[in-house]
């Protein structure tokens, strides 16, 4: 599955981009419960100045490039089936 996320910057709303989380999920909800877990994760790592964790394998939800600045608008995201 996988869960496109427009975001913004936090300051300058006229600055949107977008990011994509892809992992296993049985269903578009666990998708983007994957993708709200993977991001969490990825924030408690970079508040307490530890890296963030990588997925192990190419199924595994994880975060990377985090951009403190910016948020994540998870009310529009887009889930989408994804072949591997």
């Amino acid at each position: 599955m996988g869960d496109r996320r427009p975001h913004e910057h936090r300051l300058d709303k006229t600055r949107k981009g977008v990011h994509v989380f892809t992992g296993l999920a049985e269903n578009g909800s666990d998708a983007i419960a994957s993708a709200l877990r993977a991001c969490e994760i990825a924030q408690l790592h970079a508040m307490s100045g530890e890296p963030i964790p990588a997925g192990t394998s190419r199924v595994d939800w994880s975060a990377r490039g985090l951009r403190p600045d910016w948020e994540l608008r998870w009310d529009r995201a887009e889930k989408k089936q994804i072949v591997l």
